[in-house]
């Protein structure tokens, strides 16, 4: 779906601030909609992330061995191999509170209130990228009471930096309010369809596992560097940050990866500790091997580098270890992770709307996607002629969905789970066209309808169910 918010370039979408759409906007109009060329922003900032945590290993005084073990770390996570190899907000999200870190670092090195306006501007663009700009702000301020660094809050430089983020966030805080908060219902949708599955411990021990054996060595070693270490005291709020941050994540039933921005500065606190601990060659030898060996065997929980069927024996081993990736949103088990499972069945499902499209002829078609990963699929693999005609009622598409239909349409190409009852009721002619046949595909099991023959106005009952979701969801008409 986030390609097709850079064919819809606005100041907010449903679920998510401008950012992401404008980045779409840039890879799509300057390097195409290949699979690398999609990829090629991701990996930008996932060489960005790098570069900003060996920044923090040196501004903590760390030297070349810490950048190394460092730079090991970062390249043999988990977390980062999954998250910067695919298009989505996270891999920016967790770049800007990096850049956060790295500003909040520099202030308490220097104490030059300048740098506030660092963590201001980064705070307004971390807020344009992903709303858990909220959760990072409503961490900082019990990490600073923690501190003697409190003091800060008496004097103007935070203030004028929290006004600048408000300037740079104003933006899609007024698109927001024209078009009736609609963060607020998705997150209410999220708390009713997500969140609720999300258990406290399995979100506890997903902190331990998503970094990998050897960022465990790191982040852990940093975190408690920061927290007990005398000479670490001018950066105790680094420590207390992720203590909070993990709190409240806790208590709201985030999801496992919204922490993953408070991480880098706590690899880079750990390095540092490690090399200050480590003085012989032999034993940082050890280390490195320990940072790296380990990530090896469980580099395709990062990456799938193997076809699915080969994935499957591999994260069943995994899990009978007792090292659990295939947890999904439902806080069920399942045979790969979920990320993985998401990535099947697409180029299965636009062929078979193609085929059903080159028999009903494009200009009599509606292509209707029951959520955005349908409708995404098929408006980016099909033809430009069949994402003009591809709708849904699902997260951003519901901002764009058309009030008419164009003249001539008397075909519903549907594509859903199952057949709707007000579908069923509506068409004389209903023909299974095909569906998603790879078990291991989320998606499996969807199929695609060729609907025909209505029985009654089919533009009058689309107006009808448009005018129903903009009610129910609080959208003006545009």
């Amino acid at each position: 779906m986030y390609l097709e918010l850079g064919r819809h370039l606005d100041w907010g979408f449903w679920s998510n601030p401008p950012l992401i759409g404008a980045i779409a906007w840039f890879s799509q109009t300057f390097f195409g909609d290949s699979v690398l060329a999609t990829r090629l922003p991701t990996a930008l900032a996932g060489g960005s992330l790098l570069l900003v945590t060996g920044l923090m290993v040196r501004e903590l005084g760390g030297g070349r061995f810490a950048q190394l073990v460092c730079g090991a770390g970062m390249l043999f996570s988990i977390a980062w191999l999954r998250t910067f190899s695919m298009l989505q907000p996270v891999p920016f999200d967790v770049l800007c509170w990096a850049l956060l870190s790295f500003g909040l670092l520099k202030w308490l090195k220097t104490d030059d209130a300048r740098w506030w306006w660092w963590i201001g501007a980064m705070a307004g663009i971390c807020f344009l990228n992903k709303y858990t700009l909220v959760f990072w702000v409503a961490a900082l301020l019990p990490a600073l009471l923690l501190t003697p660094r409190r003091k800060v809050l008496l004097t103007k430089a935070p203030w004028l930096a929290a006004g600048l983020a408000l300037l740079i966030m104003l933006p899609n805080l007024i698109w927001q309010w024209q078009n009736n908060f609609p963060v607020i219902r998705h997150m209410e949708e999220l708390a009713r369809n997500q969140l609720d599955h999300v258990e406290p411990v399995h979100f506890l021990v997903d902190q331990l596992l998503m970094q990998g054996p050897g960022g465990m060595v790191l982040w852990i070693a940093g975190l408690l560097f920061l927290l007990r270490a005398p000479v670490m005291q001018p950066y105790r709020l680094l420590g207390w940050f992720y203590v909070s941050i993990l709190l409240i994540f806790l208590v709201l039933n985030g999801k496992s990866y919204y922490t993953l921005g408070a991480y880098p500065v706590l690899i880079a606190a750990g390095a540092v500790y490690w090399e200050r601990f480590l003085q012989k060659n032999w034993s940082r030898a050890v280390l490195v091997a320990a940072v790296v060996l380990p990530g090896i065997p469980l580099f395709p929980t990062g990456i799938p580098i193997w076809p699915a069927d080969k994935l499957v024996p591999y994260f069943q081993k995994l899990t009978d270890a007792g090292v659990v990736a295939v947890r999904w949103e439902d806080g069920d088990l399942h045979p790969l992770p979920q990320d993985y499972a998401d990535m099947l069945g697409w180029t299965e499902l636009a062929a078979v709307v193609d085929s059903a499209v080159r028999i009903a002829g494009i200009n009599n078609c509606l292509i209707y996607g029951e959520n955005y990963g349908q409708a995404g699929a098929v408006s980016h693999l099909c033809s430009p002629e069949i994402r003009a005609r591809t709708v849904s009622f699902s997260d951003s598409y519901r901002l764009w969905t058309p009030l008419h239909l164009p003249a001539g349409t008397n075909t519903l190409i549907y594509i859903n789970d199952e057949m709707g009852e007000d579908v069923q009721a509506l068409f004389g002619d209903i023909q299974k066209v095909g569906a998603i046949e790879n078990p291991l595909a989320r998606e499996y099991g969807t199929t695609v309808w060729m609907c025909r023959q209505p029985r009654g106005d089919m533009d009058a009952f689309w107006s009808e169910r448009v005018q129903e979701v903009r009610a129910a969801f609080g959208i003006l008409p545009r």
